[in-house]
Parts: C-alpha cells; sequence; structure tokens
C-alpha cells in the first residue's frame, strides 16, 4: 500500500434547477498535490440557420482528466457509463469498483476505458465518465481484500450521503420563489425549439408556395425565439441570485436522520483506513 497514491476528482455540480433540462459545469483547483478536472465554458457562435436545431441553450462545457492514464478507483455518485461504441448504458451507482487502461478523449468529456465490478464479477470494458472519481494508482487485484472490501463499503456510504444531500437540496431549491417561473420560462423556450425543428423538417418536404409560407413561419418563430429566450434568461438569473442568497442551512443536512445514520457508519471504517479515507 506505500506506493498507493489516491487521487481526488472534482465533483461537477449544475448550478439550473434540478428539472431544467440544460444547465452550466463549473470547477475550481483542489490544491497543489490533488488530481483536478479543469471546465471550460465555450459560447456557442450565431446559427445561420433559420430555427434552432438542439434542446441546448448557448453554452458547451468541456471536462478534461488529469489523473495516470491507467489505475482504479471508485465512483463517487451515479456515473453515465457506455459501451466501447458509445451507446449510453445508463449511470453507474455511486460506490462502483472499475479499473481502467486507457483514458479516451470524446467531443465533450474524457472517458475511461474501464472493467466496472458489477454483482461480483467484472464487467467491460466501457467508457467511463470522468467527471466524479476517486482514483488510486496500481491494480486493484495488488490489495489487500480486507482494505478493499473497506474502500468498497466507506465509498458506497459516502455516495448515499451525497445523493441524500442531492434529494434535500433539490427540496430546498424548491422553496425558491423564482422556481416556478424559471422552470415554466425554459419548457417554453425549449418547446420553441422544438416547434421550429418540427416545421423545419416538415418544410424541408414541401416546394412552391407551401414551401415559403412555412419559411415565413420560421422566420417569424426566430424572432420570437429571442424573445421567449431573453425572458428565460432573466428568470434564471432571479432563480440563481434568490439561490445563491439562500443557501441551504447546515443543520438541514446534520440533522437529517439518514445521513446522520449513515455518518455514523463512516466512523469505523475511516478509523480502519486512516489516510486512505481522506475527506476529499
Amino acid at each position: 500500500m506505500k506506493n498507493m497514491v489516491y487521487f481526488t476528482l472534482l465533483v461537477i455540480v449544475p448550478v439550473l434547477m434540478a428539472s431544467a433540462q440544460t444547465s452550466r459545469l463549473s470547477g475550481s483547483s483542489l490544491g497543489a498535490g490533488m488530481t483536478s478536472l479543469k471546465t471550460t465554458e465555450k459560447t456557442a457562435p450565431e446559427r445561420k440557420v433559420e430555427p434552432q436545431k438542439e434542446n441546448r441553450a448557448d453554452v458547451v462545457t468541456t471536462v478534461s482528466f488529469s489523473g495516470p492514464s491507467s489505475g482504479w478507483g471508485f465512483t463517487k455518485s451515479p456515473t453515465p457509463y457506455y459501451t466501447a461504441e458509445g451507446k449510453n448504458l445508463g449511470a453507474l451507482p455511486g460506490g462502483t469498483l472499475f479499473d481502467y487502461s486507457s483514458v479516451k478523449t470524446t467531443s465533450k468529456n474524457m472517458v475511461l476505458v474501464a472493467k466496472v465490478k458489477q454483482d461480483g464479477d467484472w464487467t467491460g470494458p466501457f467508457l467511463l465518465d470522468s467527471s466524479s472519481l476517486a482514483i488510486f494508482e496500481g491494480k486493484p487485484d495488488t490489495v489487500n481484500p480486507e482494505i478493499m472490501s473497506d474502500l468498497t463499503m466507506l465509498f458506497s456510504v459516502k455516495a448515499k450521503i451525497a445523493e441524500r444531500k442531492t434529494a434535500i437540496e433539490k427540496t430546498e431549491h424548491e422553496k425558491n420563489v423564482h422556481f416556478l417561473s424559471a422552470k415554466r420560462a425554459q419548457e417554453r423556450y425549449i418547446k420553441s425549439i422544438n416547434d421550429a425543428k418540427e416545421l423545419s423538417e416538415k418544410a424541408e418536404t414541401q416546394a412552391g408556395a407551401v414551401k415559403s409560407k412555412s419559411l415565413d413561419q420560421l422566420r417569424a418563430m426566430k424572432y420570437e425565439q429571442e424573445k421567449i429566450k431573453a425572458e428565460m434568461d432573466k428568470e434564471v438569473t432571479n432563480y440563481k441570485a434568490w439561490k445563491l442568497a439562500n443557501p441551504v442551512p447546515p443543520a438541514r443536512f446534520q440533522t437529517d436522520p439518514e445521513i446522520v445514520a449513515l455518518e455514523k457508519q463512516l466512523v469505523p471504517l475511516k478509523t480502519k483506513l486512516g489516510a486512505l479515507a481522506a475527506e476529499d
């Protein structure tokens, strides 16, 4: 265990409402000696086509991975994973053990080529999203079985705590006085994008005066969509400002019976694991 190095990866947290379909991601450095994820936001250039054809706002987020080129670790929260061909398989539960052999770059994130431990068996390889992972150097089969068992339990419990905190935050943020208005404005904007996409596809199959009429409608939709987006941006800004001014009180987490019970389970594990259980 002397040559085991513990790399902590930054948890990426969405800043819009839980039910929203567009979000920004942000991150910060974890300090010297730690592995970090860096996020960069790029404002997408204005599209020349009249309808917008994607259910996205104007932000593209890229996540980079700066850990070792191979190793093993645990998912710290529900983590998206994919087949080798890129088919989305859903999300692995927090606390899942994985062993990765390399790192690949995709159009959005860097992914790990990894096998995962599911129901006691290794499966894969899969492509594993790198956004929220705890990474160790070496190979998992060289680790003392008792230590591995304790680490598995540690990260499983930590993942449950994180999920419970997320649920509490969602409940608290729904008290935001701008929650419903921001949600409705965002839904209206997404609907306008979908309506324009549908009309654009319909126009491609038309000809003559009928097509000209559809294109006129698309131009009108574009101008209306700009107004809808401006209203959405205003509502989301108000939502974020209220959220920033009204953080979830720490006591809300500290007194939650489920979190309290889970935290008690961590105590003996942290004692046994020592530095390996260091807070991330």
